[in-house]
């Protein structure tokens, strides 16, 4: 349980370690939970934006898709400004946050934003948690993986779960399989899965200390959260 990769996973999150039987997987309803579960842990790596914004849109964001390139350039999302974060309606959220940066805020954003205010509050709240809490982002795992170029393929098509897989098995091996074959798709689909392994990835990474982050050093919000990808 040294380093735990993160991924959203419907309502809750799905977390990836290493065991001593191969790797290991649990659901978490909440930030809170999973960090209960995990507070020996040296490196959480998680698929949520931490450090925001006041205004305009996170240099990390805009890194990120450079590094990525390409068709999936477009899987890294516009992290919302913190000043709309209690919003409760996509509406309100749109509205609040045209009026502080000059853009809207879509559904698909919106979707995300409890989320995102999850992970917020449980760091702002929690010295221990900021300390080893990650933000990365898989197509930036991915790409890292793949010498350095983002994936063509979508996540959630077989030849991109295919290419994901491959990448992915030559550093975890045959344990790869087997736990995309042990956790039920009523939990965690395969998508999220691969994600959550990414993630790991990029959290053994960080703990070994040979990691890389966008931007390089990082940077901190106004909260003091720090504002990088790490990889």
């Amino acid at each position: 349980m040294d380093c735990v990769g993160v991924d959203g996973a419907g309502a809750g999150w799905v977390a990836v370690w290493r065991g001593s039987a191969g790797l290991m997987f649990a659901v978490y309803a909440s930030p809170q939970a999973l960090l209960d579960a995990h507070r020996q842990a040296r490196v959480v790596a998680v698929d949520v934006p931490i450090g925001l914004a006041e205004h305009g849109a996170r240099l990390v964001d805009s890194l990120a898709r450079r590094f990525v390139g390409g068709r999936r350039a477009c899987s890294v999302f516009s992290a919302p400004v913190r000043g709309i974060l209690d919003a409760a309606s996509q509406p309100e959220a749109s509205r609040r946050h045209r009026a502080i940066d000059g853009r809207g805020f879509g559904a698909q954003a919106f979707g995300l934003l409890a989320k995102i205010r999850a992970w917020d509050t449980v760091l702002q709240a929690d010295a221990h948690a900021r300390a080893l809490v990650y933000e990365v982002h898989p197509e930036v795992s991915f790409a890292a993986l793949n010498g350095g170029l983002g994936l063509a393929a979508g996540k959630k098509s077989e030849a991109g779960a295919a290419i994901r897989t491959q990448l992915l098995s030559e550093v975890y091996g045959t344990h790869m399989e087997a736990l995309l074959a042990a956790v039920p798709r009523r939990l965690a689909a395969r998508d999220d899965v691969l994600d959550a392994v990414a993630a790991l990835w990029s959290a053994e990474r960080i703990a070994a200390g040979v990691a890389c982050s966008l931007p390089s050093p990082p940077g901190r919000d106004a909260v003091g959260l720090p504002m990088a990808i790490w990889y």
